[in-house]
């Protein structure tokens, strides 16, 4: 009988610590003596060394999600996911909201909630659109590993990932920007200095998801739909600078959903 051999040595933090103490989730005492015994054990600190390195790669690059098999955006096959599909139960009325989120029709703008109590508006209903009809984009929030599709107003938490979709009648070149609680302008798609080209289609997953930092508070966020393929960082200069005004060159149209990102419960 071989004997029973440790894969650690004694005393050494385990890899859901070293885990915890990436994601800042440990007790101050619990993390000060997790430091205190990294800067003395040269096994631990390139263990957590490499977690580090792991986690800075799939910041840098996350993949997309695996969307639920029955919405529209899980028509196109998407190549990587660290997220199993949702389960059968839940995927009924993950289906039924992506339904209303990405077909809802054109409707006119819906009454403050406190007039019809207990009423709860259709994502659609609740977004601002800009410059008319021309495209919409939507996404859907992974955390842990529930994903659901999410709506203007959605309240999201650091770490969260958004999968981005979008919706256009037209072939053309698309953008997503945002700007953060802090003022911050960003492109979040696409990786290069112009907008992306894109075809017709109804709730299309963008080709990779975004990890959201820890900036809190309202983020804006705007989808181009273009008839050309603009240059980008002008645009994000612009909005960040005034982050009230939001981009809208010239042959483009723009579609704005807002988040409310808080921290974790």
């Amino acid at each position: 009988m071989i004997p029973f051999e440790r894969s650690r040595p004694e005393g050494c933090p385990s890899d859901l610590r070293l885990d915890r103490l990436l994601a800042g989730e440990l007790e101050s005492a619990e993390q000060q003596a997790t430091r205190a015994h990294l800067d003395g054990c040269a096994r631990c600190a390139a263990r957590f060394a490499a977690l580090e390195a792991g986690r800075a790669a799939f910041l840098a690059d996350p993949p997309p999600l695996r969307l639920p098999a029955a919405a529209p955006a899980a028509r196109r096959p998407l190549a990587r996911s660290l997220f199993p599909a949702v389960t059968a139960a839940l995927g009924a009325a993950a289906v039924l909201a992506a339904a209303l989120f990405v077909h809802q029709p054109p409707a006119p703008p819906a009454p403050p909630r406190g007039d019809a109590p207990g009423a709860t508006l259709a994502p659609a209903e609740q977004g601002t659109r800009t410059k008319g009809a021309g495209g919409r984009i939507g996404f859907y929030v992974a955390r842990g590993e529930v994903v659901s599709p999410g709506g203007p107003g959605e309240v999201v938490h650091p770490d969260d990932r958004l999968q981005f979709t979008y919706s256009a009648a037209e072939a053309g070149y698309f953008a997503l920007l945002s700007v953060d609680g802090a003022g911050k302008g960003s492109i979040y798609y696409p990786a290069g200095d112009v907008a992306a080209p894109i075809q017709p289609g109804e709730g299309v997953p963008l080709p990779s998801s975004v990890v959201l930092d820890g900036t809190l508070g309202a983020e804006v966020l705007y989808g181009l739909f273009c008839d050309a393929p603009v240059a980008l960082e002008p645009l994000r200069a612009a909005l960040e600078s005034a982050p009230e005004r939001p981009p809208a060159p010239a042959g483009c149209r723009v579609d704005r959903v807002s988040l409310d990102k808080r921290a974790a419960p």
